[in-house]
């Protein structure tokens, strides 16, 4: 049941980060905004969480990761209300701010707990796979869950639909999530990096600078270029995004048996592969042709999300598991949002949206092989 639990923090933190994409074309009419608004009501949220993970992360090994936890759980809240009800594009900035410091109290202590309830590092493999597939499911339940609330509610819903879910999980953490373990009271380990930790760590960060930076580019190539309703758009990011769900826990038990190198190069050809087909995408192209794309990325990302993830914290003491989430989703929160705002700008430069998409193929490939390569220096 705690375990059930953790994977909620999760797939909440990871909603919030999808949910939103398909309300962007209708936050830009209703708020008067423009493409550097829907980035910024994006970025926001993930710059904040990418600058907070490791403090907070630190934090939590210092005090207990319950009660970050449940402080987490609050501020979430009343951030996610505040966007519900933002009357300007600033104060929905502002308020995205907010939601992504909740956010940062929340990841690092959800992975840190579970590190230091599965001491055997085969079934820490495995548990981490059903952490990752369940923030990984939270990927396709945002744009058809955002798709529905946009087109029944408004784009304000994709904002108030955490209420109800905060409000089921907070008790169940109260009851549920242990106080400090054991081990807090003892001597902390000396700290030693090495370049395993390192490298998943680079790994993770440009995984989601493509991952992410794909996602916004396909959704508004779907509703913008292509003039597809929001639900509609929710519903052809399907195969993006079930994969990564599906296999979050096949990689944990590969992981498991194998060790993290197999998955994650079984993961990286596949990303290659799928930024590869954006150059496969012409003037007259429908939506067939991001489906290739979409694919690669899904299975791709599949494959590598729990592999890397366990490789980052396996690399450190479990007295530094906070420390070790914290620096491991730094890296993917961080790297994503300038992916972010990289693959928005080389669209919103280049001549026309489809010479945009063939620059970041490229770009998206060199990224995917050039981590293919570390994997293989760094990672055992």
């Amino acid at each position: 049941m705690l375990l059930a639990l953790l994977c909620v923090g999760i797939f909440l933190i990871q909603l919030d980060v999808t949910v939103v994409n398909v309300a962007l074309p209708t936050i830009r009419l209703d708020l008067a905004t423009s493409l550097t608004g829907q980035q910024w009501v994006v970025a926001a949220y993930m710059i904040a969480l990418a600058v907070l993970l490791l403090p907070f992360g630190a934090l939590g090994d210092r005090i207990g990761h319950r009660r970050v936890l449940l402080t987490g759980l609050t501020v979430f809240g009343l951030a996610s209300l505040a966007c519900g009800v933002a009357p300007t594009i600033e104060l929905l900035v502002a308020a995205r701010a907010l939601q992504g410091v909740g956010a940062a109290l929340l990841l690092p202590g959800t992975l840190a707990v579970i590190t230091n309830l599965y001491v055997d590092r085969a079934a820490r493999a495995r548990a981490v796979g059903i952490w990752s597939g369940a923030g990984a499911l939270a990927l396709p339940s945002g744009p058809l869950l955002g798709g529905a609330l946009v087109a029944g509610l408004g784009w304000r819903a994709v904002f108030l639909i955490n209420l109800p879910i905060i409000a089921v999980g907070f008790p169940l953490a109260w009851r549920l999530v242990p106080g400090r373990q054991t081990h807090d009271e003892r001597p902390r380990t000396r700290l030693r990096i090495g370049p395993d930790f390192v490298g998943a760590n680079v790994i993770a960060g440009l995984m989601n600078f493509v991952g992410l930076g794909t996602v916004l580019v396909l959704t508004l190539y779907l509703q913008e270029h292509l003039s597809h309703k929001a639900f509609r758009a929710g519903l052809e990011l399907i195969p993006l995004f079930l994969p990564l769900a599906v296999l979050g826990p096949v990689s944990g038990r590969i992981t498991a048996r194998y060790g993290p190198r197999l998955p994650m190069s079984i993961g990286l050809i596949l990303g290659v592969v799928g930024s590869a087909s954006l150059l496969r995408i012409h003037d007259t192209s429908g939506y067939a042709a991001v489906v290739p794309v979409q694919l690669g990325l899904g299975l791709g990302m599949g494959f590598l999300t729990a592999a890397v993830v366990h490789a980052a914290i396996a690399a450190l003491p479990t007295d530094r598991a906070g420390l070790a989430s914290g620096v491991n989703n730094t890296s993917r929160q961080a790297v994503g949002a300038m992916g972010i705002g990289v693959y928005g700008a080389a669209l919103g430069h280049s001549p026309s949206f489809v010479s945009g998409l063939h620059v970041l193929g490229w770009l998206g490939a060199g990224l995917w092989a050039a981590a293919l390569g570390i994997t293989w220096l760094t990672v055992e």
